[in-house]
């Protein structure tokens, strides 16, 4: 009985395509996997500097409003000073007075202009209606605006208290006046009466307003500046991920392989096809199919010893 020498080619040619098949499937996976995971890479970046950058945005507008704030917060502290003064000194004098607040000298030099101009607007005011003031009562600077029917809206309340009172205490009355009304106190205080007037009130509820304000700003400018810190980390990491990323190395290699054995795929199928059966044919597909299997092997293990080598020089 003759064997069939159909056989050994169509074992041999079913190997070679399972392999190739086991191999080539792997390297395939691996490499798309590989894409994927530097495609996730580069998007996670290009979203932690967007997210950055508007950060840094919204850290620079809210460090500007913590810097005005903090030169608000300096002439409410000092307003009881500047309100003795007949004229507001010159800002190097200011500073010099009062040192150790360390503020921005042009958001300073810019509020304390427009301070200097509010006053002086106020102090008009109250030179223009002057004729109103009677000096000889007692009589708070609210209960005055009303009496008068006077606008005020346009004005800073507390500055038009302010130059209301210092009106009265520079026009006060003559000596043989004050004997007629000895109540009359030489130096009128913003809190002489029993209930606080609504100006005092209101200056009160603005600098605890301020107040919440500032610190408000102070915490969402501390926790901005975390978050930038936090996100700078994650960008650095993330790029140099990127740009320590690559493919398997030997690919090229490896490709060339799986190349070498579908030889050990066509070979046969052609044998077959031809039916070119002879002794010679037989050794050169058993030798095909097991030199691409050598190459297999070889690929395998020279790709398990370069990764090896290159993890312990990263270690290293």
């Amino acid at each position: 009985m003759v064997g069939d020498p159909n056989w050994l080619y169509s074992t041999i040619a079913q190997a070679s395509v399972a392999i190739v098949a086991i191999v080539g499937g792997f390297i395939t996976a691996t490499m798309l996997m590989l894409t994927a995971e530097k495609r996730s890479l580069s998007h996670q970046l290009t979203d932690k500097e967007t997210r950055l950058e508007f950060l840094k945005h919204e850290e620079k507008k809210l460090f500007a409003a913590y810097r005005k704030l903090r030169v608000d917060e300096f002439l409410n502290a000092i307003a009881d000073d500047l309100k003795k003064e007949d004229e507001l000194p010159p800002l190097e004098v200011l500073i010099q007075r009062y040192p150790g607040w360390n503020l921005n000298h042009k958001i300073l030099k810019r509020e304390y202009e427009k301070l200097a101009e509010k006053m002086l607007e106020a102090r008009n005011f109250i030179e223009q209606h002057s004729d109103k003031i009677d000096l000889a009562e007692l009589v708070l600077f609210d209960e005055w605006v009303k009496e008068n029917n006077l606008d005020t809206s346009s004005y800073d309340p507390t500055l038009l208290g302010q130059e209301y009172y210092r009106f009265r205490n520079r026009k006060k009355e003559t000596p043989e006046e004050e004997k007629r009304t000895p109540w009359l106190p030489q130096v009128i205080n913003w809190n002489i009466t029993p209930s606080p007037p609504i100006t005092a009130q209101y200056r009160v509820y603005q600098w605890e307003r301020e107040d919440r304000i500032l610190d408000d700003t102070r915490r969402r400018l501390s926790d901005i500046r975390h978050e930038i810190f936090l996100l700078e980390s994650e960008v650095i990491n993330l790029d140099s991920r990127l740009k320590a990323f690559s493919y398997p190395p030997n690919l090229k290699w490896g490709i060339a392989v799986l190349g070498y054995l579908a030889v050990s795929i066509f070979v046969p199928v052609r044998v077959i096809a031809g039916e070119a059966y002879s002794a010679s044919t037989k050794q050169l597909v058993i030798g095909l199919f097991f030199s691409g299997l050598s190459a297999i092997f070889v690929y395998m293990v020279y790709q398990i010893y370069t990764l090896r080598r290159r993890s312990s020089n990263a270690t290293g």
